[in-house]
């Protein structure tokens, strides 16, 4: 007996049964979830990077915080909000692209290029300990001063 099927505009019907609405809610559920949106675990961790005048800094990035360790200002804590495809930091949004290595921040006016850092303690956990925020500021200048200024650039400061 050769199998019977036909298209429905809402429905697909085979052998008299249907695959009802909801499988097919399933399926666009399946697909939206497979859009380029940004995770907190994407964003969450250390970084460094150099602006255009080759001044380094650093960012530092929990669930509530991002924090900017700039070499003339020192660390700067700001509140972030992350939706989709953007995050708003402070009061500047800025779209995210995301991959393992690094991090990409860009608006109308500015693009930044953010590389993944590893450091053995954050700036979060050093917060709570005057000595251990010393040593943690020792650090970074420690790395700063590591980078010549004219491959700053081109270097992996992965500690």
């Amino acid at each position: 007996m050769k199998e019977k099927y036909y298209w429905d505009t809402t429905t697909f019907i085979y052998h008299g049964t249907m695959i009802s609405k909801m499988y097919f809610a399933l399926c666009v559920l399946i697909l939206l979830g497979c859009s380029k949106k940004i995770s907190s675990n994407q964003v969450i961790g250390n970084w460094w990077s150099i602006e255009d005048d080759s001044i380094y800094f650093e960012l530092y990035v929990n669930e509530h915080e991002w924090v900017v360790n700039h070499e003339d200002y020192g660390p700067f804590p700001y509140k972030y909000t992350l939706y989709s495809d953007s995050i708003c930091i402070g009061e500047k949004k800025w779209a995210v692209e995301a991959t393992d290595t690094s991090l990409v921040l860009s608006n109308q006016e500015e693009k930044f290029i953010l590389y993944k850092l590893s450091l053995k303690e954050s700036i979060f956990e050093s917060w709570n300990d005057s000595l251990a925020f010393e040593n943690f500021q020792e650090e970074f200048i420690r790395r700063y001063l590591h980078m010549p200024r004219k491959q700053r650039n081109y270097i992996d400061v992965t500690f």
